[in-house]
């Protein structure tokens, strides 16, 4: 059987979650790359200050590890942001070798009009659901999405290509 009759042989509501998944995630990443050109950030420069966000104070290595970029992309990326003063580094009063990264007050302005006018635009694709059917979607990708994380961790993974 090839690779095609197999994804046939899924189930069709699978096939379907799958592409509806990858549709809101495409126009979401559309909508979000066309924000944050007209306020000058990319993709990789909006992600680093949303990590710096959760986590703050945070140093370079622990940024490398939650984004999977190379040190020079990020050094470069940071330089960048610390320069336009959307970014603080300063060295940690413990451990003087040891350089942090805060959001200035503008960064997380910015971040944070960033996060309003996504979210906006999502409420507005949301329009014809009331709450409780908001509430019920919720609760349905929370289900998927636990169950994602859960079988990666036990390493519960498909063959990819059989």
């Amino acid at each position: 059987m090839n690779l095609n009759q197999e994804i046939m042989n899924l189930n069709k509501e699978t096939r379907d979650i799958d592409n509806l998944i990858r549709d809101i995630n495409k126009y979401l990443v559309q909508f979000t790359k066309r924000n944050l050109k007209k306020n000058g950030l990319t993709m990789p420069r909006f992600k680093v200050l949303w990590n710096i966000k959760k986590n703050q104070p945070v140093n370079m290595s622990f940024l490398h590890k939650k984004m999977y970029m190379a040190n020079s992309t990020l050094t470069v990326i940071v330089d960048k942001l610390v320069d336009e003063k959307f970014v603080k580094r300063y060295r940690s009063p413990e451990d003087r070798r040891v350089v942090l990264l805060e959001l200035t007050e503008s960064g997380d302005k910015l971040l944070c009009k960033m996060i309003y006018v996504r979210q906006s635009f999502l409420e507005k694709a949301l329009i014809d659901l009331d709450l409780q059917e908001q509430d019920e979607v919720i609760e349905s990708i929370s289900s998927v999405r636990n169950n994602l994380e859960g079988l990666l961790k036990k390493g519960d993974d498909v063959d990819e290509c059989r």
